[in-house]
């Protein structure tokens, strides 16, 4: 991580309007947890090329981890109509963001699609059971459960609690209470 944001930063005194390296500094900001500057960096790239889908998208992560979902709805549709060959990870994190907004329909939805377009994805398999389950989808959600453990048998709530920047745990606790309602381990 220290190299990468030493490289970001280079990158950005290079040239500081250039889209890409600033998105670079938002990417390694954000998974040193570093959100608030993350999404300054994000907001600096769409404020020099408003049409950078990358940096909409990040923009929208940005806020999500800060637990701005509302506000990151947006930044994901711009970045996903300014992009139509978009890549499917953006439907995983407009997912989260509905997800944490109760909208769990919302979010199974976009979750199925991301799955259709990368069939290998465990996260999006995860966040699909913690849905079907906050809506008492219970069997659905043991599915999705036992398909995402056949893609990754080490899969592990405690890395991705560990990994994911968001601002307030609670945020990712919201996943683990959904996968609770269908009787899923934690572990």
């Amino acid at each position: 991580m220290q190299e990468a944001d030493k490289v970001a930063r280079q990158a950005v005194k290079l040239d500081e309007r250039y889209p890409y390296a600033l998105w670079s500094l938002g990417m390694t900001l954000s998974w040193e947890r570093r959100n608030e500057e993350a999404l300054a960096a994000a907001e600096k790239a769409i404020g020099f090329n408003p049409n950078f889908a990358d940096g909409n998208s990040m923009v929208g992560v940005q806020l999500h981890f800060l637990g701005r979902s509302a506000e990151a709805i947006p930044f994901f549709d711009r970045a996903m109509a300014l992009d139509p060959h978009f890549n499917s990870l953006l439907l995983y994190f407009r997912a989260q963001a509905l997800y944490q907004l109760g909208r769990y329909a919302d979010a199974a939805s976009h979750l199925r699609r991301r799955i259709l377009r990368n069939p290998e994805t465990d996260a999006a398999r995860v966040l699909l059971a913690a849905s079907l389950g906050q809506m008492g989808l219970v069997d659905e959600a043991r599915e999705a459960w036992r398909e995402a453990l056949s893609i990754n048998p080490t899969y592990s709530l405690e890395q991705r609690r560990n990994v994911l920047p968001y601002k307030n745990p609670a945020d990712f606790e919201r996943i683990v209470e959904g996968l609770r309602k269908a009787g899923l381990p934690e572990t």
